[in-house]
């Protein structure tokens, strides 16, 4: 009898932890989205939906020759974001899910209008977390949602995904989530560099071939919801020692006389600035402090010594700070982020100088910029004082 009894409970016991796995789904039986991309065009909403296939993945062990099928790109439109979504739906096949978004491409048309009614759409279903890379660029969304990978990587592991490994080693256009764009569409004169990427690639080859590989080409400037305009190469590099959270490495090169070879490259790191406001007649001047420790990578000539080093670097940097800020001021761009510090820290000065202005980057200037470089070695060897 209780034999029958133990049987009996055992069973039970079986169909009741049974009844939790009826309801569950394979992986493969699920759309993982991992990149989106919104784009506005002729007053519609394009959404654009990423699908990698994690089967075949999952089934390799190592680097593998990856097709073209393994990245599926779907697109809905819409006259709103919400209804561009759902077109997605209808031809899914399957259920879809958007937790594990790891990437976020806007296009310029987004940038330039839409981005609250964007994010209120995207958020509020509770399925987008707010850490995925946000990125902005110039180009079709389809073609950066659909990148090679060297070496036939999987595309898992490249630059829209895990962009903060390559710019430790290259610190070139910083990387930002989600969450770090919400926080400066939602502060009063904030300003936020939203990286941009491209697709374009005259780097690396596979025989004649360049395949497309998504780099970083520039940052798009957003200020109190919209986007004052792009910065790309050499009108970027004094924002990099005033207005970025960490800067890992990137190399400096110091030009004597107007030469085109430099006579001196460093790897700097850990610039840091420290910026003040004072009212200079009719405009608001920002004088900088900026310290930035540094290591020689190579030398053309005879060796100098390391004051003479430092500098030289000093000048080569003050110089790119000026000539930066010029630039984009010229453009109505505020890529330094003075606008906010007076917001932050002085708070009277932007009432009288910016708060009602239209171009608020107009009555600003540069005063002094004192540049402190701290060379720490050469290749293997540290100066000593």
């Amino acid at each position: 009898m209780n034999r029958w009894i133990f049987l009996g409970g055992l069973l039970i016991s079986c169909l009741v932890l049974m009844t939790g796995c009826w309801d569950s789904k394979e992986v493969q039986s699920i759309n993982f989205i991992t990149g989106i991309g919104i784009d506005y065009e002729d007053n519609k909403y394009i959404a654009y939906a990423q699908l990698i296939d994690f089967s075949s993945i999952a089934k390799q062990e190592g680097p593998t020759s990856r097709q073209a099928s393994d990245i599926w790109i779907g697109r809905g439109e819409g006259t709103t974001l919400s209804m561009a979504i759902s077109d997605l739906y209808q031809t899914s096949q399957q259920q879809t899910l958007w937790t594990h978004v790891k990437a976020i491409v806007l296009s310029k048309n987004a940038l330039n209008s839409r981005l609250e009614d964007i994010f209120n759409t995207l958020l509020h279903s509770g399925e987008l977390r707010y850490t995925p890379w946000i990125y902005g660029t110039e180009q079709d969304i389809p073609d950066v949602l659909a990148p090679s990978a060297l070496l036939n990587q999987s595309t898992q592991t490249i630059e829209l995904f895990e962009p903060i490994k390559l710019y430790k080693q290259h610190s070139a256009f910083e990387p930002i989530r989600l969450h770090q764009l919400l926080d400066g569409l939602r502060e009063p004169a904030s300003v936020v560099l939203l990286p941009s990427i491209t697709n374009r690639n005259q780097t690396w080859f596979n025989g004649k071939e360049a395949p497309p590989l998504i780099k970083t080409d520039g940052f798009f400037v957003i200020s109190n919801g919209a986007n004052q305009g792009k910065v790309a190469g050499e009108d970027a590099n004094g924002t990099r020692f005033v207005n970025y959270d960490h800067v890992y490495q990137y190399p400096l090169y110091v030009y004597k006389n107007g030469g085109k070879t430099p006579d001196l490259t460093l790897r700097l790191h850990d610039p840091h600035t420290k910026i003040s406001a004072r009212k200079d007649g009719g405009e608001v001047a920002f004088d900088l402090v900026t310290s930035v420790k540094g290591i020689i990578i190579e030398e053309q000539g005879s060796h100098q010594p390391p004051q003479t080093m430092e500098e030289a670097a000093e000048k080569q940097i003050e110089s790119e700070i000026r000539k930066t800020f010029e630039k984009n001021k010229s453009r109505q761009i505020d890529s330094y982020g003075f606008v906010e510090h007076l917001y932050r820290h002085d708070h009277t000065l932007w009432k009288e100088h910016v708060q009602n202005r239209a171009d608020p980057i107009k009555g600003l200037k540069l005063g002094t910029v004192k540049v402190h470089v701290k060379i720490l070695n050469a290749s293997t060897y540290k100066y000593t004082e």
